[in-house]
């Protein structure tokens, strides 16, 4: 009776939440078309009220990882019996990364969501990329993004004055530069990048002879123009056109994106912290998670003595879950908050449903592949391994797959994740308390599908403005490594799903200043990936639930 109670309220619950969602879409479609700019103040509040329930959920994160993986260390007894579940757990997340990539790369080459684009779309998209890119590389901390622009006029003349132009010693930079051709011209417009050490004198950089084209258009350097080691100063000489109208040059210094090797090393580095009380407030839960296996492992084996601290984490993880299960009460409401109020900002600014007209073949792609590996690799997966139903294992995980389209967040939406997987799934807590926070923290299965058929989609678009450029087989075999690295390293980068598609489209040398082509829906096909990606943690921990020794 008692089973039969809680799966009915377990169905409730999970309907209020769909009724939720589908309710804050209809609201944030109809509210500001009804009530016009007068909807504003409405928006404010639902702002608040969603802002709220998330920080409710981020507030409890930390903890909840913590006491929960020591709690399951320590159910193990033996902090070796953890050996095997931890291999299985890192060969599920690398497998399952490796058929996301190649999913979404099989999708979008046949759905070719760029080949028709609007080519004013992408010049348009150029322009906001810029903006996005210069963000993200000030959130990095590796140097400030310089921009020289100049209109033909003045023959010869010297773009930014050099002792205004400085560079960091620190990091890799390189320079981009774009000419926009207005016109037909006899001679094309010249840019020469030149640097220095000292502001004094300048010499050309190598390869940094960049010269336009004849016909109009906007050409830009392939790749970008790697600066020296030595290069403190820069600035660039620009020859207009002869004949036409006039043309426009813009230069960037640009700091690189990451290498592959950085990511490694990235990716080891975020293990461990030097500072325990700062990665909590980051919420950086690896380093964390490395921590509490470490502490946790060293309380088995000190005996009887550490019965009292035993009993401690034990109690404050079971305070915890009961303190998710009160949360979630709130949840329908939080939900409709967050989802209202986001939808209804795209809706006020018009981008709503213009961006699904002009985007459609983009989404179909990145969600018809996000649907083949959710419902159709992760599905196979577990009946393979765990024989179970994989609609009725979903139905059973609902209530965190819609909190994680509804708060776009996979750390967010991990009490909830770990609350279905052990009392609605029936996971048990050895696998829940190890297996989903690690999960959250680096399995993106959704990640890496999105930016592999997003490197591909702005491949596409940029043959329209560029025809020289072929999507070779090689190309696309590299965006698929660097995705899958990227998306598992990524974790430690702050801006993380920005910097990373930055690194798979200078892995194939495409220009970083069109990632603006998907940062409109970027919002909306988030909230689908992170679900995804909460579906495959909680997919992973019932595999692996089978491997921990009784």
């Amino acid at each position: 009776m008692s089973s039969q109670n809680k799966s009915a309220g377990h169905g409730r619950a999970t309907l209020y939440i769909v009724g939720a969602i589908l309710s804050a879409v209809a609201v944030a479609i109809i509210g500001p078309a009804v009530m016009g700019e007068q909807f504003g103040p409405v928006v404010a509040v639902l702002d608040v009220g969603g802002e709220v329930f998330l920080r409710l959920l981020q507030m409890v994160v930390v903890p909840l990882v913590m006491a929960s993986v020591m709690s399951g260390i320590l159910g193990l007894g033996d902090v070796r019996k953890l050996g095997r579940p931890g291999a299985y757990a890192i060969t599920y997340y690398l497998c399952t990364t490796v058929f996301a990539v190649t999913t979404g790369l099989i999708v979008v080459n046949i759905v070719n969501p760029g080949k028709n684009i609007d080519r004013s779309l992408v010049e348009d998209a150029r322009k906001e990329g810029e903006e996005t890119i210069a963000h993200a590389v000030s959130n990095r901390g590796q140097g400030k993004k310089v921009e020289w622009h100049n209109v033909t006029g003045d023959r010869a003349a010297v773009v930014g004055e050099s002792k205004n132009v400085t560079i960091s010693e620190e990091g890799v930079w390189s320079v981009r530069v774009v000419i926009d051709q207005i016109g037909q011209a006899q001679t094309p417009a010249r840019a020469v990048v030149q640097w220095s050490g000292d502001g004094n004198e300048f010499q050309d950089v190598e390869g940094g002879d960049f010269e336009a084209g004849v016909d109009p258009g906007i050409y830009t350097t392939k790749p970008v123009i790697p600066l020296p080691d030595q290069a403190h100063y820069i600035r660039v000489a620009f020859i207009p056109q002869e004949g036409g109208k006039d043309s426009i040059v813009e230069a960037y210094v640009v700091s690189g994106a990451p290498s592959i090797g950085e990511i490694f090393q990235n990716l080891v580095l975020m293990m461990f912290t030097n500072n325990l009380l700062g990665s909590m407030v980051e919420i950086n839960l690896l380093p964390l998670i490395v921590f509490s296996i470490v502490f946790g492992g060293m309380l088995t084996t000190l005996g009887e003595r550490t019965n009292t601290i035993t009993e401690l984490i034990m109690s404050v993880n079971n305070a915890l879950m009961s303190f998710i299960l009160l949360l979630m009460k709130l949840a329908p409401l939080g939900i409709f908050c967050l989802v209202a109020t986001r939808f209804a900002k795209a809706q006020m600014d018009g981008q709503f449903l213009t961006l699904l007209q002009t985007q459609a073949w983009y989404m179909t792609s990145v969600l018809t592949g996000l649907a083949v590996h959710a419902g159709i690799t992760l599905a196979f997966l577990l009946w393979v391994f765990t024989r179970r139903r994989p609609l009725q294992f979903a139905g059973q995980m609902s209530q965190a797959i819609l909190t994680a389209f509804s708060t776009a967040s996979s750390t967010a939406t991990l009490p909830v994740t770990m609350e279905c997987a052990e009392t609605k799934a029936g996971v048990s807590s050895r696998s829940t308390e190890f297996v989903l926070p690690l999960g959250a923290t680096i399995n993106m299965d959704g990640t890496a599908l999105y930016e592999a058929a997003a490197a591909i989609f702005i491949a596409q678009a940029y043959a329209v403005i560029d025809p020289s450029f072929v999507l070779s087989i090689d190309k696309q075999v590299v965006i698929a490594i660097t995705a899958t690295l990227a998306a598992i390293g990524a974790a430690g980068i702050p801006e993380a799903g920005l910097v990373t598609m930055l690194i798979v489209l200078n892995a194939v040398g495409l220009p970083l200043e069109l990632i603006g082509l998907i940062l409109p829906i970027d919002w909306l096909l988030d909230r689908f990936r992170t679900a995804v990606n909460t579906f495959g943690d909680s997919v992973g921990a019932a595999i692996v639930d089978r491997s921990f020794e009784t």
